[in-house]
């Protein structure tokens, strides 16, 4: 015990590395519950309460011993993995990989990568045959790629089986023609981040609506304030998840349920235009080119009251001290913490309720492998609750497992940390590209040549009529659509 609380200190004060942490930690026998507390411990905010981290503390045990059935290797087994924007969770994850490998006395080499370098990894995987034994990938990709990847269904029954299931959009990814051909990862779940002294600056409430939104933006700019900013550009995660979901929330979609037909001109999709072109005047004109980091930048910098995001604004802003200058009481210009003025809230409902896009990685096998059953085996050890802890709670929220089941275990961060509550019920409405039909193949295929996210953008920002900007669309969707 007293070694273990010496390994805190030198963590909290700088003399040892989060990675020589955990990796002490394990050597230790610590549980994934005291690595995950001791994380915690040296967090500028805690990440949970006493009473959390005690009752998890009796309720969770220690980590996951190597599979009974002998394994081994041609070569080493090799890993892309997507990195998480919270670089400790990215260290805590290469460890507990190396740390089965040293278990069951197989060499793992894992990568740890951006999510856009992984497609053209896979994509490439897949045309050639060579190339990492696992790969993350997101979206709908196991449809695209379905003939190069492994039958994973033992593995996702059998997680399924001692976790209470996947939610929808897991299957809705993940699953080819009532094949598991990818285990469902994480979702990297959205809500509204917004600046809570420029809401109270104008009295407003959190929005419960899309128009409730828009009026917020509209007393923002009347205020002289930071507007709100939704990416409308190319951004792979927050541009595509913002904008699917006001199509969906609008009652449109670019599919009808058979999958095949093609259903993008209705009026749902006009009214759907109109809010965005409503919004778009409250917002940046720079909003049209937003990447997935564009709007970070700008939240992080003071510039903009609200966005779309996963929790990596916040977290960004609590870890590395982000400052915003105010003024005290007595008029002087002071500066603060900028995590303390940031919160979140659900996205709001449209007039068909509250549907969301879901961001949604997967871990594939390609068929090509020679490491098949060790694969399936590292990647049931990394979806037990054992692993699933110490890796999602210092990732703050941007990670949200898959699994039905985790949820509401007491060391969660949406359980801990009430600012991060809003991400807890993100995976209940959320569905990827393709929904409402299963046609996810189409859906993906239409999500990467970006129609809908276009579709919004051009009559925004004055590239199109509302006629010719859904004219366009509809026949790229038809190609993607097509049997």
């Amino acid at each position: 015990m007293k070694e273990r609380k010496d390994l805190t200190n030198r963590l909290q004060n700088g003399k040892l590395s989060r990675r020589d942490f955990i990796k002490l930690m394990l050597a230790t026998g610590a549980t994934a519950t005291g690595i995950a507390a001791g994380l915690a411990s040296c967090a500028p905010e805690p990440a949970a309460t006493a009473v959390a981290t005690s009752a998890a503390t009796e309720a969770v045990t220690a980590a996951t011993e190597a599979m009974a059935k002998p394994l081994s290797v041609e070569g080493k087994l090799t890993m892309k993995l997507r990195a998480a924007f919270m670089p400790q969770g990215n260290e805590i994850l290469k460890v507990i990989v190396e740390d089965w490998g040293q278990k069951n006395n197989i060499p793992v080499e894992v990568d740890i990568t951006s999510m856009n370098d992984l497609q053209t990894i896979a994509a490439t995987a897949a045309e050639t045959g060579a190339g990492p034994d696992i790969i993350e990938i997101n979206q709908g990709s196991a449809h695209l790629f379905a003939e190069k990847l492994a039958d994973v269904s033992d593995v996702c029954d059998d997680l399924g089986s001692r976790y209470g299931g996947f939610y929808t959009a897991a299957e809705e990814a993940c699953k080819v023609n009532g094949t598991w051909l990818s285990v469902p990862r994480f979702f990297a779940p959205h809500a509204i981040s917004y600046r809570t002294d420029h809401f109270a600056t104008i009295g407003a409430s959190v929005p419960k609506t899309w128009e409730e939104l828009y009026e917020v933006g509209k007393a923002l700019v009347d205020a002289g304030l930071p507007p709100i900013a939704f990416p409308l550009g190319h951004a792979v995660g927050d541009g595509n998840d913002f904008n699917y979901s006001v199509l969906w929330s609008h009652g449109a979609s670019d599919v009808a349920a058979d999958g095949k037909t093609v259903t993008i001109d209705s009026a749902e999709t006009r009214a759907a235009i109109e809010y965005m072109q409503r919004l778009f005047s409250v917002m940046p004109a720079d909003t049209l080119s937003y990447d997935d980091a564009s709007n970070n930048r700008a939240f992080l910098a003071s510039a903009i009251s609200a966005t779309n995001n996963a929790s990596t604004i916040w977290g960004a802003a609590r870890n590395q001290s982000t400052k915003y200058k105010t003024k005290d009481a007595e008029g002087k210009e002071v500066e603060k913490n900028l995590h303390e003025v940031t919160d979140h809230f659900v996205y709001p409902e449209g007039p068909a309720g509250r549907v969301t896009y879901a961001e949604f990685m997967s871990s594939a096998i390609f068929s090509f492998s020679k490491n098949i059953d060790a694969a399936k085996a590292l990647l049931t050890y990394l979806n037990e609750r054992e692993q699933l802890t110490p890796w999602v709670n210092p990732n703050l929220g941007f990670v949200f497992p898959t699994l039905k089941g985790v949820k509401d275990d007491l060391l969660m961060p949406w359980n801990t940390t009430a600012k991060l509550a809003p991400f807890k019920d993100y995976a209940d409405t959320s569905h990827l590209p393709g929904y409402p039909s299963n046609n996810f193949r189409g859906g993906t295929d239409a999500y990467a040549k970006w129609v809908v996210v276009d579709m919004f953008a051009s009559v925004c920002g004055g590239l199109a009529s509302v006629d010719d900007a859904i004219a366009t669309a509809k026949a790229l969707l038809e190609e993607s659509y097509k049997a």
